[in-house]
Order: C-alpha cells, then structure tokens, then sequence
C-alpha cells in the first residue's frame, strides 16, 4: 500500500510544530494532541498538496486499564491525488474525542460503533447512539477488561428445572446465570433512540428476518406516501465479536474465524488478514503462493458476483437468471472444493503462502471453465442489460455521487460504480497484482444500473487475470514452494500450521480489494506477541451499507431492494 513518505510527513512536523510522526510496519503515523486533531484533519483534508479527503476508518486502542489516558483515537485517511494513505492517532482524554461527522459523513457509523464498543464519547455527534448492540445494554465489549465469555449478570431459567428443580446446576454445563439477551422492550427502546423524531406517519420495518434484506439487517423507513422522508438501519443480529476473537486466539486460529464474515466471498476474506500478518512479519511470501492466491481471490470475486447477479434479478422479479448464475456458481464452486477440500468456508490461505499445493488438473478445469463463461456472461447481459423493465428499475435511480464516495468511504463495485477508480489492487499491487493486466471498469452516474454494468464488467476482467496466472502456474515445476521457507527458525518462526508464530510489536494495515469492497485489518502490538493486542477490521460491506440511508432519501420504496442488491452487502462482515 502506498503510504505518505516521512519527507512529506516531516513537513507536517515543522508546519505545525506539535504531529510526532512515526513509522510501523510498512505504514506511517502522526499523532496529534486532542485540542489540535480537528484542526489538523482539516488541513489534512483541504490542503492542495495532500487533500486527504477519502475517509477510510475509525477506530479505538484500549491500551489497558494502567494506562493514563487509556484510549487512543486512529483515523485512516486516502488521498485520491496522491494515491497515498496516512494514520493520524490522538489520545481520547477523559474518554471522549471531537466528532469526525462534520468532515466526513462516513465517521457516523464509526463513532457509534466506537462508542459501543469502547464507551468512548464523540463530542458534536448528533445522536450518539449503539451501533451493532442494544440501546440498554450495560457495557462495552472491546474494553480490555471485559471478558471474552461476558458478564454472566443475566438469570435465564432452563425449561429442564420443570422436571430436575434446582438440581440442574453444574450438570451439562448448565448456568443458571448468563450475559444479557435484548428483551422486545429493549428492542423497542433501540427502535426510537435510532429515529427520535418522526416526520410523517407511517414508519415500515422492514426485517430483520426478510428474504429481500439477504441476512438479518431491520431497516427503518419514515414514509410520506410510498416515499422515504428517513431512514436508519439497525444491525448487530449477527455480531460475534470477531475483533475480540482475534485478539484472544493465536494467528493462525484467526484465519477460520475471518471465513465465517463474508461466507460468500471466503476466500478474499481470508486474503485481506494473511496479507496484514505478512506485511507485520515483513516476510515476502513465494512466486507460486502469489499466484495461486492472485487466481483463487478472482475465481471467489466471479463466484461471489454470480450470487449477486441472481439474487439480485431475482429480487427485482427475473427468475430465470437465478437458475442460469447458480448453474456456473456450482461449477467454480466444484473447482474450489476439489483445490482446497471445502466449498464455503475455506481456509485456504496461510500466514507464508497457501496450505497445500494446487492438485493435478485443477488448471484444466479453471481453463475450461473460463473458456465458457465469456459467453454465459453475454448471455445474461442479452436477458437483462437492454431489457425495460429492468432499465427502469435500474436506471436512474439511488444515485450515489463522487463525493459520496469520498464522504462515506465507499469501495468496490459502489464506488466504481460512481466514477471513482478506486481499486486496492491496483494501488497496493499486493501478491501478483503488480504483474497481471487488467481495466478497472467506473460508472458515468453512479445509479443502480452503473453498478449493475460495473459488476458484470469485473467478472469479464477477473477471467483476463486468471487466464494469466494459469499461464504463470504451468510454466512453474511443482517443486517449487508454495509457502514461506524461513532462513533462520531461532529469530522468525512461520510455520504452516501457526505454531509457535509470533508478531512483532508496532502496528500495520493491510487490505485486499473484495467482492464488497475494501477489506481492511489494523493490527496494534505493544510487544512481540503469539496474538493482537488490537485486531480492527475495516468492512468494506459496513460502510457501503451506510451509504443506504442516505441515498433512499426521496426514493419510492420500491426502490429500496433495488439499492440493497446493488450494494450488496454481507451481514457476516457488517456485523463482525
């Protein structure tokens, strides 16, 4: 990833006397004083030579309960003229911090989630409210000395006691007492602190169990008529904690648990956190591993637009094209079982490289398939692309502008969609990104329809890079490794199981370019450690999704499933 350089960084120091800026691994960091963190965001922001405008993400260190302060702000920020990143760190004394909101829209959801989480107060954000858990709930999970199991304060009687009494204690794990489960008053009280003031008089839920929501997302809608006055979304139905797993379980534990967040696109889910430990390690994984990773992360990208494009049509009332995408979904997904022995939650990258080599015929059965899905995509496009009724549920509508993207952090096919060559991939050219060539397809309007033409496009340009890396690979002896060979055991340990492996002390982000856009990990170690001290995971899908309740504003509703499958988020990774 391409970071601000120190000269650059350096004159920040001498322009304003107060930023300390340091180096981690492989990234760059300015810290500021509270007092001055608006103030120097905004230049950061405006200023001709920088123009940090694309807000990337937010987020809080716990640095233990010793530590005064305790609390430490991070803000990634990406500047679209420079292609350059940069990590500006304040300290959250007394526990609070200034809002982003008035910079970037984007910081909304983060600061709610930071406050959820971390009970960190934003001074200015207009209605800090919970963000993945309920309005009355007591505590906040990510602090370092909440439990990873929970406080247990909560008594939940089991149905056995009508038969056992009070004689079931300490019988099959049983507990009489448990962590706190949302009761229908409390989810009533989150339903009115999400949207206060009404405007008209009809508010429509709409989930959280609806097959049109694709996962469990409670959608709120202020209508006048069938039009959308406001909006607000509630999530956190499938929040697990993933941050706090990862900073409780070793390296190599972690990969399984990052499978389960985008389940449909597993793969790439899994890339984005090999990615950051290697960058943490400083290790540079072999040829063919980066290959194989180049070629698999593409074959997820078509698997996963293929569900899209057919839940999608579906969605909008073509059900044809549910039957034809699932038919060439099941042949890659064939391919993927047969190379990594699973279908849906692989686990087939590793810290160093991939678990197994790919077995014999695997690229016969990739270069088949690839030679017949040109023309299965043509074949779609000739059912939908020129098709009215699908042009005018798609054209047109739910704008989401440039400076959108800029606002909310928007990434993937979303921001291409409005113009934006945002492409993680080809700015970071991580694993062999660098070496194959590709187009980045971008939208004119950003309407639902550009979106559409955008998706269908990435699947014609992931078939040029895999068609390259098959090329690469059978020039390759199968000899050749396909995972990290360390050159001293005694002072760095990979192994391919995880073993032993430990991480350095500092911090790093590293990120992949997803089906759903940007899939960032932030990893902040105090010391060399066999697990994180901070794991942050920046969802590409979290923040698209917010991007939602701005755009349906003046909508129909009818549109709302339109701008839903043209997002496409996941819930696995919106909710962590």
């Amino acid at each position: 990833m391409a970071w601000i350089s120190l000269e650059k960084a350096k004159k920040l120091e001498e322009r304003f006397g107060y930023p300390k800026v340091s180096e981690g691994k492989g990234v760059l960091s300015v810290e500021v004083p509270k007092d001055k963190f608006i103030e120097f965001l905004t230049f950061l922001k405006e200023d001709p030579e920088y123009q940090f405008k694309m807000f990337i993400d937010l987020t809080i260190i716990d640095h233990g309960e010793k530590e005064n302060p305790r609390f430490q702000g991070v803000v990634i920020l990406f500047s679209p003229k420079n292609q350059e990143r940069i990590i500006v760190k304040t300290w959250a004394e007394n526990e609070t911090l200034p809002t982003l909101t008035n910079l970037w829209k984007g910081a909304k959801w983060a600061e709610r989630e930071a406050w959820d989480m971390f009970g960190i107060k934003f001074e200015g954000h207009e209605n800090l409210v919970r963000m993945l858990l309920w309005e009355t709930y007591p505590y906040h999970p990510l602090r370092k000395d909440f439990p990873l199991e929970g406080i247990k304060d909560t008594e939940l009687p089991s149905l056995n006691e009508t038969l056992r009494g009070e004689n079931l204690e300490g019988l099959f794990n049983y507990d009489r007492m448990h962590t706190a489960l949302p009761t229908m008053e409390d989810l009533e009280i989150t339903q009115k602190k999400r949207m206060p003031v009404k405007t008209s008089q009809i508010v429509l839920n709409w989930g959280p169990l609806h097959p049109g929501t694709h996962g469990t997302i409670w959608f709120l809608f202020d209508l006048d008529g069938e039009y959308v006055k406001q909006c607000d979304i509630i999530i956190g139905q499938l929040h697990r904690g993933v941050e706090k797993l990862g900073e409780n379980v070793n390296w190599q534990q972690f990969i399984p648990y990052t499978d389960r967040m985008d389940y449909i696109a597993a793969i790439n889910e899994n890339h984005a956190y090999v990615l950051a430990a290697e960058k943490m390690l400083g290790i540079e994984v072999p040829e063919k591993a980066k290959w194989i990773r180049t070629m698999m992360a593409e074959l997820s990208r078509i698997n996963s637009h293929l569900l899209w494009l057919g839940t999608y049509a579906l969605d909008l009332g073509a059900l044809t094209m549910f039957l034809y995408t699932f038919r060439e979904r099941e042949k890659i997904m064939d391919i993927i079982e047969g190379i990594t022995g699973a279908r849906f939650t692989i686990n087939y990258f590793r810290i160093g490289g991939v678990f197994a080599d790919l077995p014999y015929g695997a690229l016969d059965a990739i270069e088949h398939l690839i030679k017949d899905l040109p023309q299965r995509i043509n074949d779609y496009e000739t059912l939908l692309t020129r098709n009215r009724v699908w042009l005018s549920r798609n054209k047109d509508v739910c704008v989401i502008t440039e400076e959108d993207v800029y606002q909310y952090g928007l990434t993937g096919a979303v921001a291409r969609g409005s113009g934006v060559p945002y492409d993680v991939r080809k700015i970071d050219k991580y694993d062999a990104y660098g070496e194959v060539e590709f187009d980045i397809p971008v939208g004119e309007k950003g309407d639902s329809y550009d979106r559409y033409l955008v998706r269908m496009e990435e699947m014609r340009q992931s078939i040029r890079i895999i068609e390259q890396c098959i090329a690469k690979l059978r020039k390759m002896s199968k000899d050749d490794p396909y995972f990290f060979q360390t050159p001293d055991e005694k002072k760095l340990k990979v192994t391919i199981d995880g073993r032993g492996m430990k991480l350095p002390a500092g911090e790093t982000y590293a990120s992949s370019d997803n089906p759903r856009g940007e899939l960032g990990f932030y990893i902040y170690n105090k010391k060399d450690g066999l697990k994180a001290h901070r794991m942050r995971i920046r969802s590409g899908a979290f923040y698209n999704l917010q991007v939602f309740t701005k755009a349906i504003i003046g909508r129909p509703i009818a549109d709302a499933i339109t701008l839903l499958s043209t997002i496409d988020p996941v819930v696995g990774e919106t909710d962590r």
